[in-house]
């Protein structure tokens, strides 16, 4: 992410070089503070350095200590990292590592912390995140990285949020990516799916691929292997007031336009649902106002509590008291491994194979490198 300043730090130091020649650039003492900023065309590095050069608009920044993190704004990362212009008088600060050590900080916050009886769900995600990332090597090269550290791909912590469970599983199932004719997958992922998948194309933007098709998720007993989840079922109510509110605001950011250019929103209507009986499509009704979105569209225009909605497997129901209420299942896109399926599946025995077979049908796991670097 892009901002005006960035502080790097390591507990033995750092040592810094020209990220274009490779050059020495200097080098920070022990304990001390390296703060890098915009400076026109090049970067202004200011702290405890000695022998810096000036007049760089990147340098790569290394622990002067192998077995020491690189410290940026005051979290830890492992490997290196680059500091170069953004544009704008800003600077962004890219970490450089591994691939393995990068999943070791995107597993825990994708799955969250889970017990060792869940461990299968763990290395399940561990490779879905993995050939996540695979896939999209490259996918910033502009901006010089392959992979945001936020929702924009994968949430990644670096070595605050690793995991002993979370550890174990990138390391047990190092290497493995799921492919599809040869190549990784798509591997879209979330939290809930309420009992069901859908098929990619009924819920996002995207091309269908045989691998991301709608498939059930139900226990032999008939209960669905996600029922554990927080958001397994939930409501929203509004009265109509709020409806109206929630409603123009989010048809406004929608169309770019002031929410008063919309009249009065009094009705929500359901007018198609997917296959896996997601809704599809629904209108948005006042007098003299129709409008009708799909899919991601439905849930960020009816967002509550800072977040757009849970899921588009929902009703919509008629209450007598007149409040309005949206009432669903799920959690997430739906498209894919649903994550609280997977530890469903874990906690009955079933493996990490087992569990990518029944998400991602017709894929296949290989092994793409030995070791822990890619």
């Amino acid at each position: 992410m892009a901002r005006e300043n960035v502080t790097l730090s390591s507990p033995g130091g750092l040592r810094l070089e020209d990220a274009l020649t490779g050059q020495p650039a200097g080098a920070l003492e022990p304990a001390g503070r390296l703060v890098a900023s915009a400076d026109g065309a090049v970067l202004r590095l200011t702290g405890d350095l000695s022998g810096a050069v000036s007049g760089v608009p990147s340098v790569r920044v290394y622990p002067a200590r192998a077995d020491q993190a690189v410290y940026l704004d005051g979290r830890p990362y492992r490997g290196s990292a680059e500091v170069r212009l953004a544009g704008d008088g800003r600077v962004s600060a890219i970490n450089e590592l591994p691939l393995e050590d990068y999943l070791l900080g995107v597993v825990p916050l994708e799955i969250g912390p889970r017990e060792i009886r869940e461990l299968a769900a763990v290395e399940a995600q561990s490779v879905a995140a993995r050939t996540y990332a695979v896939a999209h090597l490259g996918g910033h090269s502009e901006a010089g990285f392959d992979l945001f550290g936020s929702v924009e791909d994968q949430v990644y912590g670096g070595l605050a949020a690793e995991r002993h469970e979370s550890t174990l599983a990138v390391r047990r199932t190092a290497g493995k990516i799921l492919v599809f004719e040869g190549r990784p997958i798509r591997a879209y992922y979330h939290s809930t799916c309420g009992g069901h998948t859908a098929a990619i194309e009924e819920v996002l933007d995207r091309d269908p691929a045989p691998y991301l098709q709608s498939v059930p998720d139900q226990r032999p007993d008939g209960s669905d292997y996600c029922s554990a989840s927080p958001r397994y079922q939930w409501s929203v109510v509004w009265s109509r007031g709020e409806f109206d509110q929630v409603s123009r605001a989010g048809l406004a950011a929608h169309f770019g336009t002031p929410a008063s250019d919309f009249g009065a929103v009094e009705s929500l209507d359901i007018v198609g649902r997917t296959a896996s009986s997601r809704v599809r499509d629904v209108a948005f009704r006042g007098a003299g106002l129709e409008f009708v979105l799909s899919r991601l569209d439905i849930r960020r225009v009816l967002a509550h509590d800072g977040r757009i909605l849970n899921s588009t497997d929902f009703s919509v129901v008629d209450r007598p008291d007149g409040l309005v209420e949206v009432r669903g299942r799920g959690y997430g896109h739906g498209a894919g491994m649903c994550q609280w399926g997977a530890i469903g599946r874990a906690r009955a025995g079933q493996g990490f194979e087992q569990i990518l077979a029944t998400y991602y049908p017709g894929a296949v796991l290989v092994n793409v490198y030995e070791g822990d670097d890619v």
